[in-house]
């Protein structure tokens, strides 16, 4: 069991650093928007409304995935790895809703346990 300083170091929100991929197309057949992040902050403009989904992990192309189970040294992928680059694809972050009057938008995102390494969820 972790100690009491982990846990809450765990439940102390912290400013995000990275990139964060926006679609509007749940699937992610669309070209999407990749975002970068500094001490919690991004400037984007030109959205058009809707509703966008934010993900982690970049989009893959499920259809290349499903025809290509090869490795560089022509060895079998493993089906582990295909559903984890699978469920990765698909986790949605957060759902943001952008309309006319919409300036600014805030929200805590909330990283999950990466399902395919150590420890698992």
């Amino acid at each position: 069991m972790p100690n009491e300083d982990l846990i809450d170091d765990l439940n102390t929100p912290k400013p995000f650093n990275g990139v964060i991929y926006i679609h509007k197309d749940p699937e992610r057949k669309d070209k999407g928007i990749a975002q970068k992040f500094k001490n919690g902050k991004a400037s984007i403009s030109g959205l058009v409304n809707g509703e966008y989904l934010l993900f982690e992990h970049p989009a893959i192309d499920i259809e290349e995935l499903e025809k290509n189970d090869k490795t560089e040294n022509n060895q079998p992928q493993g089906i582990m790895e295909s559903e984890c680059k699978f469920m990765k694809n698909f986790q949605v972050l957060e759902v943001v809703s952008i309309d006319q009057e919409t300036k600014d938008v805030s929200i805590n995102i909330h990283l999950s346990c990466d399902p395919c390494n150590e420890p698992m969820p």
